[in-house]
């Protein structure tokens, strides 16, 4: 485990995110936004010459440019100068296998959502991190990172809004360019989303439903309990995910409405959620992230600006000042940020990057929509 040192900086290991992935190149810009890692070590491809060329390119050292994950974890453990945290950004049925070999060898781990593949795999991963008190976990609903979102977690805290009583999250994507999905060109456009045993339980749940209920929990601070789910498939003959819509029961008796989908024609990156309670409501939209929408229940609506005035709070988590766009990026930044925070303090501190603890009751709440979508009942999330 990472000795702390507040000014060195900690060795960064990654599994995953090699040539042409997207994902992989926000990690490692958003990791080095704060002077906070050192990117030294990585698995990048199944192809070890790839992954040798691709680590090379980045400027790791080729004797720490491995050919696959179980290589890496074990070289690096038996290093004086071995990785301090890993980051995984593979596809969501290898985190867990992938987050438990590095635990075993007592290194922290940043993981991509979502938490698992499946329930199975999410309470293995689970007990495996709670049962080493030597390492921690953070995981990338990055969502939860933006200034304004932590300003709407810290007004309902408050009690800006009263009790929670209504919740209503939507994500939604068109993962087909516009174009019909069918068995010509599913393969092509979908790739590894259509194969189960690579993507996990639900293509469109763990993609970005996860983020969605991730983000309703964040805000509100409360669980689901029990969820009416209906989850669509793009057809009989191409059996993946594509649209889901649940009733959610929380915590404290509040009602929730989600939708998800990833073939909504047009549909680019529509992430929002609205959190209604007794005194008021808050409204957030991705796509317009520096602004959060407060309407009370009497009295003028304020859209409050990141880090001006009335949202305070949201410049601890702001990078440039207000008036100027900040974003996608400074979100995983946050997070990246906040963790290493974690590991060089030893003050009892409370930090919001989203952990086990989060990631688990997402993989509870996919299990429990696949359940009710097929049986057409109310279940209880467990």
């Amino acid at each position: 485990m990472f000795k702390s040192n507040k000014t060195k900086k900690l060795s960064l290991g990654i599994v995953g995110g090699g040539p042409g992935s997207w994902i992989g190149h926000v990690h490692r810009i958003s990791s080095r936004f704060d002077d906070q890692y050192e990117i030294v070590a990585g698995v990048f491809s199944r192809n070890v010459k790839i992954s040798t060329k691709f680590g090379k390119s980045i400027g790791i050292s080729p004797d720490r440019c491995y050919s696959n994950y179980k290589e890496m974890a074990e070289k690096e453990s038996k290093r004086k100068d071995g990785i301090n945290v890993v980051s995984i950004m593979t596809p969501p049925s290898s985190h867990q296998i992938i987050a438990e070999k590095f635990i075993s060898k007592n290194v922290n781990i940043i993981s991509d959502k979502p938490f698992a593949g499946n329930l199975e795999q999410a309470k293995k991963l689970f007990k495996s991190i709670k049962k080493n008190k030597k390492i921690k976990y953070a995981l990338t609903h990055n969502y939860s990172a933006y200034p304004m979102v932590r300003q709407a977690k810290i007004l309902v805290e408050r009690g800006k809004i009263g009790k929670v009583k209504m919740i209503n999250v939507e994500y939604v994507q068109d993962w087909s360019d516009g174009s019909s999905i069918n068995s010509r060109n599913a393969k092509k456009k979908l790739k590894w989303k259509l194969d189960k045993n690579i993507v996990g339980s639900s293509a469109v749940l763990n993609e970005i439903g996860s983020h969605a209920y991730h983000l309703a929990m964040y805000i509100s601070g409360l669980k689901g309990t029990n969820v009416f789910a209906d989850i669509k498939q793009i057809s009989p003959k191409i059996k993946m995910d594509d649209n889901a819509q649940v009733m959610i029961n929380f915590t404290n008796g509040a009602k929730g409405m989600f939708w998800t989908s990833v073939m909504s024609r047009g549909g680019v990156y529509g992430l929002r959620i609205r959190v209604y309670g007794d005194k008021g409501s808050l409204e957030w939209v991705q796509n317009d992230p520096g602004y959060l929408k407060l309407n009370p229940s009497k009295g003028a609506v304020k859209l409050l600006e990141r880090g001006f005035h009335n949202a305070d709070f949201s410049k601890n988590f702001s990078r440039i000042k207000f008036g100027h766009p900040e974003g996608y990026l400074d979100a995983f930044a946050n997070i990246y940020k906040e963790f290493a925070q974690s590991l060089k303090s030893k003050k009892n501190k409370r930090y919001f990057y989203p952990d086990e603890d989060e990631g688990f009751e997402t993989a509870k709440f996919i299990n429990a929509c696949k359940v009710s979508s097929k049986s057409k009942k109310w279940v209880k999330i467990k």
